[in-house]
């Protein structure tokens, strides 16, 4: 074969050689999942969305720009259940944050007795907010102090309502946050308490914790957009073994030891501030 032949050959194969070493790095160079950012931003009929694809555990992560609070205003709304070790020892933090935005009513209570990881955690259960400012606050408690019924206001108390069977409470929690809340709210609630995973766990909120259940789940809406929680604020057995009495005498006390509630009331504050299209000054908690 003449040798010109020879030599176009080889560099013909040396060139196909190359393109099949360079071509996979082109189509798989940057599509590593751990490459990828949690949150990524996309347009939904004007609006900017945000793809969340997993909650981080005691964060709060901005779902949406859309605003679901009444004009001007910054609504931070609660979902929780009266016996809820997670909601008791939050509701501490979401008092010294807002307790500067209007006035509570509320009774002192502990947690479920018989809760297998964090039982009796001193906490507070949220009647009433009336604000003295632009700053909003509803709360729902889904099932009552046992996990096996809805809970119902009486006299100025939650007790047992309807019975919910084990393998209802997911849906029955979820038809009690439709009943009770706007349906771009509830939604909300549901979805990344149900579909959306927790970081580092296979599944959603409401499925990592036995038997299954909406547990907490805290969303903070305003002009600047939509945050929500659904994680516990603070390890629950963070407060095991105190009084409701001994909490109130350590936060009546610039908040005493307890740093993790006061880190987390003012984290709750920054939130709110980022939901403001004012951004207000924070003040300080407790």
């Amino acid at each position: 074969m003449n040798k010109l032949v020879i030599i176009g050959v080889l560099i013909l194969l040396i060139a196909a050689a190359s393109l099949i070493i360079v071509m996979p790095h082109y189509h798989g160079g940057s599509t590593s999942s751990s490459s990828k950012p949690d949150q990524s931003s996309t347009v939904s009929n004007g609006t900017s969305q945000y793809n969340v694809t997993s909650i981080p555990m005691y964060q709060f992560v901005k779902v949406s720009n859309q605003d679901y609070a009444p004009a001007g205003k910054v609504e931070v709304i609660e979902q929780s259940w009266v016996g809820c070790p997670v909601g008791a020892t939050a509701s501490w933090a979401i008092y010294g944050a807002l307790a500067h935005f209007g006035k509570f009513t509320y009774y002192n209570h502990t947690s479920d007795p018989f809760d297998k990881v964090a039982s009796n955690i001193p906490g507070l259960i949220f009647l009433n907010f009336t604000p003295n400012s632009t700053i909003l606050f509803k709360v729902v408690y889904v099932y009552n102090e046992y996990l096996n019924a809805s809970a119902t206001l009486s006299n100025g108390t939650y007790v047992s309502g309807v019975p919910i069977l084990t393998s209802q409470l997911v849906y029955k929690g979820e038809a009690i946050l439709n009943d009770s809340l706007s349906s771009d709210i509830a939604s909300l609630f549901i979805k990344y308490e149900t579909e959306v995973p927790v970081k580092g766990y296979h599944n959603a909120s409401a499925y990592i914790v036995k038997p299954p259940h909406l547990n907490f789940g805290l969303i903070v809406t305003g002009p600047n957009g939509t945050w929500v929680m659904t994680t516990p604020m603070i390890n629950p057995t963070y407060l095991q073994g105190m009084s409701v009495q001994g909490v109130w005498e350590q936060l009546n006390n610039g908040g005493g030891n307890l740093t993790e509630i006061v880190n987390a009331a003012n984290y709750l504050e920054r939130v709110i501030s980022m939901a403001s299209s004012s951004s207000a000054p924070e003040v300080s908690c407790f």
